[in-house]
């Protein structure tokens, strides 16, 4: 599968370049798998079942990375019935170093970001089926200078949540607002002059598409990675719909000119 020939290719890439330092290697897959289709995701179950190879499949290109191993390996799953999916596979690795946490993502990424040691460095993977990537967590793993990070943005679930007819307000607004950091989102609406019978009315309407909603979320990575691949990917269904946008955020000043090329040019290829 195409998303997880990406994973799999940079990760061998990362640990390769990394092997002559005396780092200590750390692969967090922070959404570590749902296991289940819920009615509320913003997706349908054949959306589903072609993304599953994704949740199922990063644990366990992580631990199969042979060239340097990564030193410790961190899943984090809420669900129960896939913390045992994953307990069950890293069982099959009794000498590695893993850590599997049922937990949520949002509250043990930014704790491990700021355990991080001098030494530490790390590839995350932010991969929600959902919207569950908060933006205090994304910062906060921008902050540590020392995390390359993944992220399989939902553009599908998003442009749901944002009707093109009107801005979304209420409970929706909140959820956009936790997103994206504030109201960045907003800068895909662009008001609109609609004439009635009595009066011309403004309202605002959506423009451009995923596409917009997406260059959106870029912006509010560079602001605060040190670098983003420039290459988009846009991983669809089968019905040609775009489900996620994925980005590579580098936050190591001394790494982004190495790592930032790799990352695009397997962005760009697979």
């Amino acid at each position: 599968h195409e998303k997880l020939e990406i994973l799999r290719r940079y990760l061998d890439a990362y640990t390769t370049a990394l092997k002559k330092w005396n780092f200590r290697l750390i692969y967090v897959d922070a959404f570590a798998g749902e296991g289940y289709w819920q009615p509320e995701s913003g997706y349908d179950t054949e959306d589903y079942d072609q993304f599953r190879e994704v949740i199922q499949g990063s644990a366990a290109i992580a631990l199969e990375i042979q060239d340097k191993p990564f030193d410790q390996l961190i899943f984090v799953e809420k669900d129960a019935g896939r913390v045992d999916s994953l307990e069950q596979l890293t069982a099959d690795y009794p000498r590695r170093d893993v850590q599997v946490l049922q937990s949520d993502a949002n509250v043990e990424l930014p704790k491990f970001c700021s355990e991080m040691g001098r030494f530490d460095r790390a590839v995350v993977f932010l991969d929600p089926f959902k919207t569950e990537v908060s933006w205090s967590t994304v910062k906060a793993v921008a902050a540590t200078r020392k995390i390359d990070c993944w992220i399989l943005f939902p553009v599908m679930a998003i442009s749901r949540m944002m009707p093109t007819e009107s801005k979304p307000t209420g409970v929706l607004a909140i959820q956009l607002d936790r997103i994206f950091g504030g109201r960045t989102w907003e800068q895909a609406y662009q008001p609109s002059i609609q004439q009635s019978l009595f009066q011309d009315e403004v309202r605002q309407e959506r423009r451009g598409g995923s596409e917009r909603i997406a260059d959106i979320y870029r912006s509010q990575l560079e602001s605060v990675f040190h670098s983003v691949a420039p290459t988009r990917r846009i991983l669809r269904n089968s019905r040609n719909a775009p489900l996620f946008e994925l980005f590579f955020a580098v936050s190591n000043p001394g790494a982004a000119s190495v790592a930032t090329p790799i990352a695009d040019h397997i962005l760009s290829n697979w």
